[in-house]
């Protein structure tokens, strides 16, 4: 068993203290089973045998015409029948419904007898669902030709169990000779996920390992929404001579589009070998908090009278790190994509300069800081490297500074044609983004405490950070089910939801008490969940009470996401799906809240899960991660839950509003 001391108050969970309330669900078909008055009667014995409505009265059999129960009877909520032709009722408010007919006009009632089923639907076990003698459910009297509902009372039937029912009629003195046909169901929980068994020496994962990103995701309130788009990218060229030429750097070429390498293609030069995923293999970008890459496919055009004449491909790529607390490095490398055509006797390009803002500063190298030479004629494929260095003033405490380094490279293309006068062209960094990266290589510098020391981010590169699922399943998968299976989708990279850190510690204590009101994991949680002794039952809240995706902070608060019941301004829990853990067998469950049916339109959850679990997935590891990629107040992140159902979950896909019944694993 696994000991532990409980670590301060997590961002987001609140100890609960006092004896767990145990949740009544049905483990199985033993739990709802009956005899009845015989130890199994015959299923299909005449109703009369079992006059749990009442006795027949003999003397009526000749006068009067017996009741009918209907032909369709039906289980409800049910949104479809599954492959056996069970109708599948999602909700732990069951209710069975059925028509019934008197001939002569006269009023009568429904007896409702449920039995388990075997996978083909042939009647096992009665089930007692009420305390009466018979163990069944007989409705009031109903004007004929009506449709009879009766409620099955909770904990009667198990979920994911299959069943039958039917029904016969009574009219106060008859009832019908046989019963109605049987109707086939099966109660699911709108949430049943099965968790993995936790490895509590397993190693917290690492932001810093996480894979870099393609998406410019810009903190909450600032120019450019996530992913935004920017204006396309443009050419860069020289005049036009008296003859109609002129020479153009155009348009980088998209990924697909790009030419492929020939086998001896030169790689990136040593000024990349670290960073294996920033290489000139294709056209790309991406980012971490630390590292920019950005590789272009380029072509060189000459034109006369704007028809091509000639075009050679070129990669670039500018790669930018974040290395040290008041400065940072530019690694520039220039290769030809293709071997160079005849068309061209020389292309030659150089440095012009590199451009930042304010007290930020490049070292600008020599011609001879490159690692090759800078000049290419027909055939040549060799790569060349520049290395520029920048510094900035971090000599004032409680500063934040925005830079957007830049470079410019300057060309002189020679024509092969007999043409001798080089054409002089130039291409400028910032004049060549497209599909929305327009911003991911801008650097926040700062002096203030957000992290150790002074230091730069990228600051529209959303760091990622990740739960140890194998350790704290319970946790994981809460937040899993939340990101999966609501509209919002908060800290989904795939969805592009980002979460955003909110800093006012005021706010959050008001958030959580909203969603997670003292008491409230206690009376609606499982004590089979704890780890041990040691242990509470938490109240988990996702999207975090840190969050403005908050379902606890309001509009006027600056929230995104207010959880509100229909009618209200004021944020409440209850308007979240609501889910604890219980322990069932040998695994641990995260089952739907007793007598609540989510719609998986909510905007939030909350959780009564081992306090330790909660604690332990974010605490300190979350405060370390705040640290070392420097987040402030509206930066935006990303969730990596570490959770998967592969292909466990049995209906449906989380997030179109069926149940999400599945296996988990961690990751």
């Amino acid at each position: 068993m696994h000991l532990y001391k409980p670590s301060r108050a997590g961002l987001r969970g609140r100890i609960v203290a006092g004896v767990a309330v145990l949740l009544l669900i049905g483990t199985g078909p033993a739990s709802a089973a009956d005899s009845g008055r015989t130890a199994q009667p015959d299923p299909n014995a005449a109703p009369s045998s079992r006059p749990a409505a009442g006795p027949e009265v003999k003397s009526a059999v000749a006068a009067g015409s017996r009741p009918v129960s209907g032909k369709s009877p039906t289980a409800a909520p049910s949104k479809k029948k599954d492959a056996a032709g069970f109708q599948r009722v999602i909700s732990q408010k069951i209710q069975l419904k059925n028509t019934v007919t008197d001939a002569d006009g006269d009023k009568a009632n429904l007896t409702f007898e449920v039995w388990t089923a075997d996978a083909a639907g042939n009647p096992k076990t009665k089930v007692k669902i009420d305390d009466n003698e018979y163990g069944v459910i007989v409705s009031p009297f109903v004007a004929s030709g009506s449709t009879v509902t009766v409620d099955v009372p909770a904990g009667k039937l198990a979920m994911n169990t299959n069943y039958v029912f039917h029904t016969s009629a009574y009219d106060g003195s008859l009832y019908e000779t046989t019963w109605s046909p049987w109707a086939r169901f099966r109660v699911e929980l709108p949430v049943d996920l099965t968790l993995p068994t936790p490895n509590y020496s397993a190693p917290d994962p690492s932001s810093f390992d996480v894979p870099p990103s393609p998406y410019q995701t810009k903190p909450l309130g600032t120019s450019a929404a996530p992913a935004a788009k920017s204006g396309p990218a443009v050419e860069q060229c020289s005049p036009v001579n008296k003859d109609g030429r002129q020479v153009c750097f155009g348009k980088p070429i998209p990924k697909d589009k790009a030419p492929r390498k020939v086998a001896q293609a030169a790689r990136a030069t040593a000024a990349t070998a670290g960073v294996p995923w920033c290489n000139t293999e294709f056209a790309s970008i991406l980012a971490t908090r630390f590292t920019e890459c950005d590789v272009r496919a380029v072509p060189v055009i000459i034109r006369t009278d704007g028809v091509p004449d000639a075009i050679a491909y070129f990669t670039f790529l500018r790669m930018i790190e974040l290395d040290g607390q008041n400065s940072f490095t530019e690694h520039l490398v220039i290769e030809p994509a293709q071997q160079i055509p005849l068309d061209f006797a020389e292309i030659n390009m150089k440095l012009a300069e590199h451009l930042c803002q304010g007290s930020c500063k490049p070292s600008e190298p020599g011609p001879d800081a490159w690692t090759e030479k800078t000049w290419w004629t027909p055939g040549d494929m060799h790569s060349t490297s520049l290395t520029t260095p920048y510094t900035w003033d971090a000599s004032n405490a409680g500063q934040k500074y925005i830079f957007k380094p830049d470079v410019k490279i300057d060309a002189d293309i020679l024509p092969s044609d007999g043409n001798i006068r080089p054409f002089l062209t130039g291409y400028q960094w910032s004049k060549g983004y497209s599909g929305g990266t327009q911003d991911l290589d801008q650097i926040r510098c700062d002096t203030t405490t957000a992290g150790p020391g002074t230091g730069c981010v990228f600051v529209n590169s959303a760091p990622t950070y990740v739960f140890n699922a194998k350790a704290f399943p319970q946790a994981a998968a809460h937040g899993w089910l939340i990101q999966q299976s609501t509209p919002n989708h908060p800290g989904s990279e795939s969805a592009q939801k980002p979460l955003y850190y909110m800093g006012d510690s005021a706010q959050n204590t008001r958030s959580r008490g909203r969603i997670c009101p003292t008491g409230w994991a206690a009376e609606n949680g499982d004590a089979s969940a704890l780890v041990d002794a040691s242990d509470t039952l938490n109240c988990d809240e996702f999207a975090f009470a840190s969050s403005y995706n908050s379902g606890g902070m309001s509009s006027a608060e600056g929230g995104l996401n207010p959880a509100l019941k229909t009618g209200s301004t004021t944020p409440t829990g209850a308007a979240c799906i609501g889910t604890y853990a219980k322990k069932l067998g040998s695994a641990v469950h995260l089952f739907s809240l007793n007598g609540t049916d989510p719609t998986f339109k909510e905007v939030c959850g909350r959780s009564a899960i081992s306090g330790m679990h909660n604690q332990e997935s974010m605490g300190n590891h979350f405060a370390t991660f705040m640290r070392d990629m420097r987040i402030m107040d509206k930066d935006a992140y990303w969730l990596d839950t570490r959770m998967s159902p592969g292909s466990t979950c049995t209906y449906g896909t989380p997030g179109n509003g069926d149940p999400v019944i599945c296996k988990l694993t961690a990751q």
